[in-house]
């Protein structure tokens, strides 16, 4: 039986991905580019689907902010992954 797709993918949240592309002035063929994540991850991440948390760090280093800032549900994030 497999895991829950929650306690192994994090769900980034849609408008929080759009504010912080667009403050980085990044189309999402760019941001994947940049990131070294593939070009159909940023669309699904940027829809607010669940993805892994490997593509949200490499998103979050290029859009220069928290994984935390980008997902959904801040309150389930532990302190020290919060405070890197």
């Amino acid at each position: 039986m497999s895991a829950a797709k929650n306690t192994v993918m994090l769900k980034p949240d849609s408008k929080k991905m759009l504010v912080a592309m667009a403050e980085a002035e990044l189309q999402p063929k760019e941001l994947a580019e940049k990131s070294g994540v593939p070009v159909n991850i940023v669309y699904i991440a940027r829809r607010g689907y669940y993805v892994k948390p490997v593509y949200l760090g490499k998103i979050s280093k290029v859009l220069q902010v928290r994984v935390a800032d980008l997902i959904e549900d801040n309150e389930n994030v532990p302190e020290q992954a919060a405070a890197t």
